[in-house]
């Protein structure tokens, strides 16, 4: 067994971009630091990901008019949400719990709670780039959803009063102030929404390879092994069981994405975590020009310049982690991209398929397992990864170290679950 149970020693199971960012954090503020991933850092799905730095992502997943239209989600291949009839059966009791979310309460609660983490998100996202001089993988030149129709326009405008209650900056703008925006947009458009604080990262596999560097040359370790188990060993102690030894620490934290339900439920929990598969089409030659991320306000998903060419992405499926990915999903992006971006090209285009982590109320889950108070976890972030990266890191080390977390976060446990 290897041991590493001095006070401030902990291990981080998980490299994606929230356990980089939590082990980076964690080194910066005083603890002796092991990343544990079988694969190398930055190889699932935050490498994938739309490199949209968004402040919109506080509602709830479930919509009363997705619901509705659920039964044809399972039909249609072009809609920007599907569900493999596979995988229907599964997913029902996440749907359940997402309905619930609906009701006024629980929906008011996440909004303030996904606000409250949201609104830090910027912050120590800038901190964590620049300790890991990765400054310039990041911009701040605002998101915009462009819109064809007035009524869908009209419709997500409602949200604008939430949004700007809680500090959250965003404004309607008209058809050309769109096109002056972005002048790549075809004529048609008939407004947009636009969110002066938002901002991109032009590689997202870059900038937590960045992190790791930056990791390894502070004295930090990271290994590549399985995780098959964690658990308390100790008052003071915890162990990560893997393929190839145990390894022990003062803290674990779980931060494995979806890999990291069954690694709580082994600890006792309802991880009510549904495999939302995200697609993306990198464009290396796109033939057109944007300064940041655009949604596409009708089959809303994003295109945003990378340092590699444009990533159109954010179609989402509901299906087995492990089922064979439908590359249609990601190549339709460009076919429904013409329609805003009439100059685009795909030559050379590169599909590729993760897995997203997504709970039903669209919350992640952070905090600590209460009979094993040297195990802590963040996961499911759905697609706020990247966002809140630096600020649940923040949070996490806070709960480590004994120490006040920058925000509440008692509504973020796995308890709400149970």
């Amino acid at each position: 067994m290897e041991r590493n149970n001095a006070p401030g020693s902990a291990i981080v199971v998980g490299a994606g971009i929230i356990g980089l960012s939590i082990a980076l954090r964690l080194r910066m503020d005083g603890c002796q630091v092991i990343v544990i991933d079988n694969n190398a850092p930055m190889s699932g799905v935050s490498s994938g990901n739309a490199g949209y730095l968004s402040e919109a992502n506080i509602f709830p997943p479930a919509t009363p008019d997705l619901l509705r239209r659920l039964p044809r989600l399972m039909l249609d291949k072009d809609a920007p949400l599907v569900v493999q009839p596979r995988y229907a059966p599964r997913l029902l009791p996440w749907a359940w719990r997402a309905v619930a979310a609906l009701r006024p309460q629980p929906y008011q609660a996440v909004l303030s709670n996904m606000a409250a983490l949201t609104a830090q998100a910027i912050a120590a996202f800038d901190e964590l780039t620049r300790e890991a001089s990765a400054q310039h993988l990041a911009s701040r030149d605002g998101g915009l959803v462009a819109f064809k129709s007035e009524a869908a326009l009209d419709a997500k405008c409602r949200a604008l009063s939430v949004w700007n209650s809680y500090g959250l900056a965003a404004e309607r703008v008209s058809a050309a102030s769109v096109r002056e925006l972005e002048p790549a947009l075809c004529q048609d458009i008939a407004g947009g929404i636009f969110y002066p604080n938002a901002g991109r990262c032009s590689n997202p596999r870059g900038l937590g390879e960045h992190y790791a560097r930056r990791l390894v040359a502070l004295g930090g370790t990271i290994l590549r092994d399985e995780v098959r188990a964690v658990r308390q060993a100790a008052p003071a102690r915890a162990e990560v069981v893997t393929t190839n030894g145990t390894h022990s620490a003062a803290s674990v934290v779980v931060a494995a994405g979806y890999r990291s339900g069954p690694l709580l439920a082994q600890l006792g929990y309802r991880v009510p975590l549904a495999a939302e598969r995200g697609y993306h089409l990198m464009l290396p030659d796109a033939g057109i020009s944007l300064r940041r991320p655009v949604v596409f306000g009708e089959p809303f998903f994003a295109a945003t310049p990378m340092d590699e060419g444009l990533r159109l992405a954010g179609t989402a499926e509901f299906a087995h982690a492990d089922a064979k990915p439908d590359m249609g999903r990601a190549n339709m992006l460009l076919r429904l991209a013409r329609a805003y971006l009439p100059g685009i090209r795909g030559a050379a285009a590169k599909p590729w398929m993760g897995v997203r982590p997504s709970f039903p109320d669209g919350m992640p889950a952070i905090g600590r397992v209460g009979h094993a108070p040297s195990v802590f976890y963040a996961f499911g972030h759905a697609h706020s990864g990247l966002t809140t990266s630096a600020i649940t890191a923040r949070c996490v080390s806070s709960l480590v170290r004994d120490m006040p977390p920058p925000l509440e976060l008692s509504a973020f446990r796995l308890e709400r679950f149970h």
